[in-house]
């Protein structure tokens, strides 16, 4: 089975390599030899995961071939949109041609599937944390657990917003982590399927985005701190 790939160079001084047709599949490395590595047993971890969830999975990765179709190397932005040094600005992440393609409705049913088991992963997760744990401050950590969480819930409204998607402002996130993420939550499940076979590209602030981006990113971002909460309470342990 031929597993199409997009590379997205220096992201936080990292590579990320991203299975294009696998929302939430992904791997970090320091160059691109070590994420593609990291991508394959991220792929099996992603079809067993699936399988764990579902009597129905979709996702079969046997024999599989691995394609690199796109590289984009990420760069910063000021606000006069100009090349930014590093850690200045506004990073500027990956735009694939094939975040152009319009989203089928089965992609639409299976990546809302992804973002609501990855949501009860995470819930279920914080629910078992003590409560001096959720707000303890880690050394070179720019949030808590319950900041994590909320940030969590922040991107989600903020991508949206990239399409104009929502009315709702940040202002108006609960600051409850738990509420705050039920209400992103409830959006996603409703403005998402009416992504179904449609085509919108904007650009604002220096970035492209369209419907096939904001479930790549989404469900990414969800991925990625989850994992996250898991190394700060493992390192607690």
């Amino acid at each position: 089975m031929q597993i199409r790939i997009g590379i997205e160079n220096n992201i936080e001084g990292r590579t990320l390599t991203w299975a294009l047709d696998y929302p939430g599949c992904f791997a970090y490395g320091m160059d691109e030899a070590e994420a593609l590595i990291k991508l394959t047993k991220a792929l099996l971890e992603y079809e067993y995961w699936i399988k764990n969830h579902t009597h129905q999975p979709w996702v079969n990765l046997e024999e599989m071939d691995i394609r690199v179709e796109e590289r984009f190397e990420t760069f910063r932005l000021g606000t006069d949109y100009k090349p930014a040094p590093p850690g200045e600005g506004y990073e500027i992440n990956a735009w694939f041609i094939d975040d152009w393609r319009p989203l089928s409705a089965k992609e639409i049913e299976h990546g809302l599937l992804i973002f609501n088991w990855q949501r009860d992963e995470l819930l279920a997760g914080l629910s078992t944390l003590d409560p001096a744990l959720l707000e303890k401050e880690f050394p070179n950590q720019r949030w808590t657990i319950t900041g994590i969480a909320k940030h969590v819930a922040n991107a989600e409204l903020w991508y949206l917003q990239r399409l104009n998607l929502t009315e709702i402002s940040h202002q108006a996130l609960s600051p409850d982590y738990a509420e705050r993420l039920s209400q992103t939550d409830a959006l996603i499940n409703e403005i998402f399927p009416q992504f179904v076979d449609q085509v919108k590209v904007r650009g604002i602030d220096g970035e492209i985005w369209s419907y096939r981006k904001i479930l790549r990113r989404t469900l990414w971002h969800q991925r990625d701190h989850i994992d996250h909460i898991k190394q700060l309470v493992f390192e607690e342990i």
